[in-house]
């Protein structure tokens, strides 16, 4: 090829990427779908070879499954240890590698049956699914070649967007028969777990994705070609719905989420899939009992699995099916009309989408817990919940009855008349504890001895700013941009997110206060258009201010939608001067002075063409402990401080909150986070600077007494959890609670600071009772 054959300047990734999966979407099984994707890069991005190895843990090897340009007789053949060429050095490494003449590399291993002796020049990038290398998508050019820094970073985009598509084609392959054999239910068993929220429910166990159907009748009265014919309208009516799906989940969580819905059309247009259904209805059987015979096969297949991860995946086979069944009359494919206890391994917000927290009584989790999102979620509804281990949510049925003690942590599954009656019992005074907190909503949030307390909410939707009034908040404490940068397919404008703002600007009575957080956006939640590069540790990576000093434009334009949002509805038509900003993950002094210069130009620039911008504060989130230790040094560049809990203790601790072997790790008062905070709030004072706190530690019954005898005095939190909040701290005085702060801070571990807290409101319950 010509030097002109790659420009990444005239190559757009995120059209690649469409095409590509469009490609997959197209492709009628796995082998298919990897070849294609093979060819599909090599003719994008004008390399002469593409190949796709993938890693048999069983067999320790790496194997060549699909390319273009080498020989084609060699897939399957050609295998290697990681520790054997440069294929085995990306796997090892998990990154990047490129060599001008591979035939120099120390590493280069030659495997004459590929031909690809032919070939000078070598790029092979990782395929990364959950963190972990799965594979190497390599490529070759006859001559030498050194690729750019733009290059590489492309396919690096590419392999890290199509990676979760490549896996789910190899479940495919792995399918083998196997005897299903049903496991009895357990009668009367306990099983302890970990608390998540408080409460208690009793109802029937409701499986996500685990929706049990009647087999259909198998005789028909029609003949093979009308039954033909009816499998035909509803294959294509769940292809249809596959693909609007695809599009939804993409615009609203991302390519991750929607790559699910990909391995679902996989299923729909392998051949052998709809072999077997026609095979049957050629038979003389019916349509829904073909189907549904051919979904038990290959369930039972997948059960067969030793890989846990693998037969996990099963579930994509079992949703596509039972849309099938659904649009054929049968079963339910969502969680919308079930009542009873959610059971799931892990709750994701595409499931919280589904189901009406109305009729879902109880979540049960294996994954996450305190401060995971399905422990925010059922917090917020009053939901209680519990995570168990994996091992024993495999235990639970469909249909069993389950008695959930949220607060302490523990389960009975189909409990006998004795159990089922305590837990009848507790029932009936939750509801009357439930009402009693709705007489708190419209109260003020003080002491005993008449402190005020500010309780405000924590939103990311307009559609919540309901709860900021509903609930009694005193404005929005912090409101998330990034949510409504995810449901969109683009960046949106000055003038889009003006619209969106102002609705929250005008959500609130004109003294109450709005605080915007600017975009946080990183590899672990990014729209497909942000062409986000997944990163090993999300966490620590790219993301949020670090990511826009990069592309400070999308940020200039957030910083010039909120400040003529905040100069509207306003009767003397000078802007409200309640509208504050904060920046998120700021760890260093040039990230918040960058932002300072930015919002400065933008308020002359605006200025400059006719706007009364309004005063604004400037604040700083305050969840990395390099930023809590340089307090000192920030603290002249801001004009408040905001506190954000749950990444600061997730930073603190070393704990991923989501992580089910470590979660039980997670607890904000934990002393070490309590001192940090502690730092922060006497830094504060010392400058006379406002300071909030946002995050699940606000709400925490026993974190609300702390945090204010520590000196806090506006909490920001989920606005259902405000009545919770008021009720707690109206039986305590501020003295008492400062008390309890002052061995919190000295106390050796959360336990014991939850202990202080537990015997000062029993000690106080039984003076007010005597």
């Amino acid at each position: 090829m010509s030097d002109d054959r790659l420009s990444a300047k005239n190559i757009s990734p995120l059209q690649t990427l469409a095409d590509i999966s469009h490609v997959i979407t197209g492709s009628h099984d796995a082998v298919e779908t990897l070849f294609h994707t093979a060819e599909m890069i090599a003719e994008r991005l004008l390399v002469d070879a593409c190949s796709i190895y993938v890693y048999d843990s069983e067999e320790e090897k790496l194997v060549l499954r699909a390319t273009y340009g080498l020989n084609s007789e060699s897939v399957g053949q050609v295998q290697m240890k990681p520790s054997e060429g440069l294929i085995g050095l990306v796997l090892e490494t998990s990154e990047p590698v490129q060599v001008a003449e591979m035939q120099e590399h120390p590493r280069f291993k030659s495997f004459p049956q590929t031909d690809e002796d032919l070939y000078r020049s070598f790029l092979g990038v990782p395929l990364i699914q959950h963190r972990k290398a799965f594979g190497v998508l390599g490529m070759h050019t006859i001559e030498s070649r050194t690729f750019t820094k733009e290059e590489e970073h492309m396919l690096v985009t590419i392999a890290s967007q199509i990676s979760g598509m490549i896996s789910k084609a190899l479940l495919i392959e792995r399918l083998k028969e196997s005897p299903h054999t049903e496991v009895p239910p357990a009668v009367n068993a306990r099983i302890s777990g970990v608390p998540v929220a408080a409460g208690v429910a009793l109802g029937q166990a409701v499986l996500l994705q685990e929706n049990v159907l009647e087999e259909p009748e198998k005789n028909t009265l029609l003949t093979p070609e009308e039954e033909l014919a009816t499998f035909a309208q509803v294959f294509e009516k769940t292809t249809i719905e596959t693909l609007e799906l695809i599009d939804k989940v993409s615009n609203f969580l991302g390519a991750d989420e929607a790559a699910i819905f990909h391995a679902h059309l996989m299923f729909l247009e392998d051949h052998g899939f709809q072999g077997k259904i026609e095979k049957y209805i050629l038979g003389g059987a019916s349509a829904a009992w073909s189907i549904f015979q051919v979904i038990q096969e290959y369930l039972r297949a997948f059960e067969a699995i030793d890989d846990p991860y693998l037969r996990e995946r099963g579930t994509d086979l079992k949703d596509m099916g039972f849309r099938l069944m659904h649009n054929l009359g049968y079963g339910q494919v969502s969680l919308v009309n079930q009542d009873g206890i959610l059971v799931t391994k892990q709750l994701l917000p595409a499931d919280v989408a589904q189901f009406d927290s109305e009729k879902i009584k109880g979540i049960v989790t294996s994954a996450g817990g305190a401060a995971s999102h399905a422990a925010i979620l059922a917090r917020s509804r009053f939901i209680p919940a519990i995570c168990i281990s994996e091992e024993a949510i495999e235990t639970i049925h469909e249909g069993d009855t389950l008695a959930v003690d949220g607060e302490h942590g523990y389960m009975v599954i189909n409990p006998g008349n004795e159990v089922l009656t305590g837990f009848q019992q507790l029932l009936l005074q939750q509801k009357e504890y439930l009402s009693y907190l709705d007489g708190y909503r419209e109260k003020k949030c003080q002491t005993v001895d008449g402190h005020r307390i500010h309780v405000l909410a924590n939103i990311g939707l307009v559609s919540e700013t309901y709860g900021v009034h509903n609930f009694g908040a005193e404005g929005i404490g912090l409101y998330r941009s990034e949510i409504f940068f995810l449901s969109l397919d683009h960046y949106p404008s000055v003038e889009e997110q003006v619209e969106v703002y102002s609705k929250i600007v005008e959500s609130v009575d004109e003294h109450q206060m709005v605080v915007f957080r600017t975009l946080d956006i990183g590899a672990d939640k990014c729209a497909p258009y942000m062409g986000v590069v997944q990163e090993e540790n999300p966490f620590l990576g790219n993301r949020a201010i670090r990511e826009q000093m990069g592309n400070p434009e999308i940020l200039k334009k957030q910083i010039k939608a909120i400040l003529i949002a905040a100069s509207r509805r306003q009767s003397d038509h000078k802007g409200r001067k309640n509208v504050s900003l904060i920046y998120p993950m700021i760890s260093h002094l040039n990230e918040i002075r960058f932002c300072n210069r930015l919002f400065s130009e933008c308020r002359k620039e605006l200025q400059e063409e006719g706007v009364e911008v309004p005063g604004m504060a400037i604040g700083m989130m305050f969840e990395i402990p390099a930023a809590v230790i340089m307090v000192e040094s920030f603290i002249s560049e801001i004009d408040f401080l905001s506190i954000g809990s749950n990444d600061l203790t997730q930073y603190i601790l070393a704990v991923d909150r989501n992580n089910p072997h470590v979660a039980h790790l997670y607890d904000p008062l934990h002393p070490s986070v309590l001192n940090m905070i502690k730092i922060l709030i006497e830094c504060a004072n010392r400058h006379n600077k406002p300071i909030e706190l946002c995050g699940e530690m606000a709400a925490d019954p026993d974190g609300c007494i702390i945090l204010i005898g520590m000196g806090l005095r506006y909490l920001s939190m989920a606005a259902s959890l405000i009545p919770v909040v008021k009720e707690r701290l109206s039986f305590i005085t501020l003295k008492e609670a400062e008390e309890l702060a002052e061995k919190a801070l000295q106390a050796s571990s959360a336990e014991q600071v939850r202990n202080l807290v537990a015997t000062f409101f029993k000690f106080y319950s039984s003076k007010t009772t005597a």
